[in-house]
């Protein structure tokens, strides 16, 4: 069984965990390990507290027969040159063993909609030019990059691209009606 959900202060350890294991396994080779080492489950419990309790983010999880193996970050895009209705997934991160079967398409399409559901008609992700994984599972899902560049520091200066999908083109090719706070696969 899946489910997609928001989580709570109880999901904060297995968020801690996810999170750590997912992002050290996603970038290793591409960010020093020097700084992949700083990245711990208690590190990203801390971090997790903070957004689960400040509400300037949302985090949602993926559990597989009540386990947490994925976890995703929404929250209003702060770039200055996108309107205001547009969201961003600020982290998708799945455990490398629920990778390449649909699980992150899943988590991905249920965050689009929670942005829909509060007025984003754009979203917005920030991805890593190394991390060719990402920008092919992204451009599958048909976000477009827009040419607009960031430089980021995770123990070196890294380039991340930006990349849109208009949430209209979601309504064409997959509607995806959730009016529930989250979606149970059995």
């Amino acid at each position: 069984m899946i489910e997609i959900r928001w989580a709570q202060l109880d999901d904060i350890q297995e968020l801690g965990f996810v999170h750590s294991e997912a992002y050290r396994n996603a970038y290793q080779g591409i960010i020093p390990d020097e700084y992949l080492n700083q990245v711990t489950p208690k590190v990203r419990e801390e971090y997790f507290y903070r957004a689960l309790t400040q509400g300037e983010e949302r985090v949602a999880i993926a559990v597989i027969d009540k386990k947490t193996v994925g976890c995703m970050v929404l929250k209003s895009c702060s770039d200055d040159d996108l309107q205001s209705h547009s969201g961003e997934i600020a982290a998708i991160y799945l455990l490398k063993k629920h990778r390449g079967i649909g699980l992150g398409e899943m988590l991905l399409k249920w965050g689009i909609e929670k942005l829909k559901a509060i007025g984003c008609t754009k979203v917005v992700v920030w991805v890593l030019r190394e991390n060719l994984n990402a920008i092919r599972f992204y451009e599958r899902q048909g976000f477009v990059r827009d040419g607009a560049e960031r430089l980021i520091n995770r123990g070196k200066e890294l380039i991340q691209f930006r990349y849109i999908w208009s949430i209209k083109k979601m309504e064409r090719i997959n509607p995806l009606s959730l009016d529930t706070s989250s979606l149970l696969l059995i």
